[in-house]
């Protein structure tokens, strides 16, 4: 999951246009704290991680390693780059920055105005603080 820069890819999708077809009773969410606002969900049949959900956000963090290989979408941008280690050199590949950040930050908000400001909930039965 981890990539060579120590970042993790994900695919962000909004969640009225996600739909979980099978297997929603073996999904399994995991907090690093009761308080934590985000919440890691996998698969408990075989523990594959599946996304990353933030709590009051409207999008789903799916993680890029779900899809088969050369078959994810490209990334467009490198966000929360200022926790890196000061060891970890990004290419230019994938732009990052604060005006690349504030502009990801406006898809965001345009999506959610476009989904009339619902924060759709995604039901997992089961949940355990790690």
């Amino acid at each position: 999951m981890m990539e060579e820069n120590g970042g993790t890819r994900f695919v962000l999708y909004r969640k009225d246009r996600s739909e979980i077809t099978r297997g929603k009773d073996l999904l399994r969410g995991y907090r690093l704290s009761s308080t934590a606002p985000t919440r890691r969900v996998v698969a408990a049949c075989c523990n594959s991680p599946l996304f990353l959900e933030f709590k009051g956000g409207h999008w789903l963090s799916l993680y890029s390693s779900l899809w088969p290989e050369g078959q994810a979408p490209k990334p467009e941008i490198r966000t929360v780059t200022g926790d890196r280690g000061a060891d970890v050199v990004l290419d230019n590949a994938i732009p990052s920055g604060t005006w690349q950040t504030m502009g990801f930050y406006g898809k965001l908000l345009t999506a959610w105005i476009a989904m009339g400001f619902k924060v759709p909930n995604i039901e997992i039965k089961e949940e355990a603080v790690i």
